[in-house]
């Protein structure tokens, strides 16, 4: 990329930042005059350089050394170190080194973390493209392994028999994988379209979409008021989804589940709480890993993908996301929702950015579906 083009990809507040930068350096360097010090040195220069490297790149980061040492020479000038030309020069020599160190390094560690997000682009762009790909094969090897259990079904051959229901069960074992690294893949997606959204809503339509577990399992479900946030729908109910199925999958009793959300300074901290089988401490931040399962995977068959992408969900948005269990038996503090007290399980907590304004309901709401 030459010069030209960088610039142009400059927007017009990113500009300004680059004048106000080299403005500031201009007003250090003027109050060093003033009060015949030589404080910018230590303490301005160097932070310059290494911001206009990390956020501006080669283009704003060399002209900006260049003007430091220019400042430097001049300041040096003015306190009359010019007369000691061999020490100046010396001096010289060791300043500019300096400033060309701090913004190479900056450009190496800059490039560096330009690099891994490219590769990461390219692997979820190959993951997205693989997983299409592999839709229409699954797809004729199910209808075929349906056929095949439908010609025998009344044949006293047992063994083909348990062959097509074995290739079904592992056809629709990838057909989930294929399906949950689609979804991986399209957080990544930064043309998403961002609204205001009423979570309470999102929360309500993902509960529909486990009406049949709920009812199977005898499920309650309980959830408090939740805002309204600037945030991509399709996202956020697949995190959700995740979340919940999981409180309902790994659970050996009715499921109580229970979703509240406090309001904490810029962000709202939200928790999804289960009575379920619970999770190791050594394997709690092992599960948000791709493909990371725990030693129950036999048991609860899964991918190992959905906690994952709830992951790159809430990194999306700048948030965390972590887990805790069992829960403790006293009070919740006061930094996290109160839930409701199951005997055992975990608790998934996330922080979202809050907006200015949030709407809420002025009463807790609980969603106890019925046991049909």
């Amino acid at each position: 990329m030459d010069t030209a083009s960088a610039l142009k990809n400059l927007k017009i507040s990113e500009v300004l930042v680059v004048f106000l930068i080299f403005f500031c350096t201009l007003v250090i360097f003027s109050l060093d005059v003033f009060v015949k010090a030589n404080i910018s040195f230590y303490i301005f220069y160097f932070p310059y350089i290494a911001v206009m490297a990390w956020r501006f790149g080669k283009y704003a980061s060399w002209p900006m050394v260049i003007l430091c040492f220019v400042l430097w020479f001049l300041k040096q000038w003015d306190m009359g170190q010019a007369e000691l030309k061999v020490s100046m020069v010396w001096n010289g020599m060791i300043c500019l080194a300096s400033f060309c160190a701090i913004c190479w390094m900056t450009l190496a560690l800059r490039d560096r973390e330009e690099n891994l997000k490219k590769r990461s682009q390219e692997l979820e762009q190959f993951a997205l493209h693989a997983a299409h790909e592999l839709q229409s094969p699954t797809t004729n090897i199910l209808g075929y392994a349906q056929l095949l259990d439908e010609r025998f079904q009344n044949s006293s051959d047992l063994e083909t028999k348990d062959i097509a229901e074995n290739i079904q069960k592992n056809v629709n074992r990838m057909t989930t994988m294929i399906t949950e690294l689609l979804d991986y893949a399209r957080v990544g997606n930064r043309d998403l379209p961002v609204s205001l959204v009423d979570l309470e809503k999102i929360v309500k339509e993902t509960l529909e979409t486990f009406s049949f577990e709920i009812a199977e399992k005898k499920a309650t479900i309980v959830v408090d008021p939740l805002p309204c946030l600037a945030v991509q729908p399709g996202l956020i109910g697949l995190l959700f989804q995740n979340l919940i199925g999981n409180a309902l999958k790994y659970c050996e009793q009715e499921p109580r589940i229970h979703i509240a959300a406090v309001r904490k300074g810029k962000e709202w901290l939200f928790s999804v709480r289960d009575n379920g089988i619970g999770i190791p401490k050594e394997a709690q931040k092992r599960i948000f890993l791709m493909f990371e399962k725990l030693p129950t995977s036999k048991k609860y068959p899964g991918t190992g993908i959905g906690l994952a992408t709830c992951q790159k969900i809430i990194e999306r948005y700048h948030g965390r996301l972590w887990v805790e269990s069992p829960p403790q038996n006293s009070a919740e503090s006061g930094h996290r929702p109160k839930t409701a007290e199951p005997a055992k399980g975990s608790i998934f907590y996330f922080t979202l950015p809050a907006i200015p304004k949030t709407v809420t309901t002025a009463t807790k709401k609980e969603t106890t579906l019925p046991n049909h």
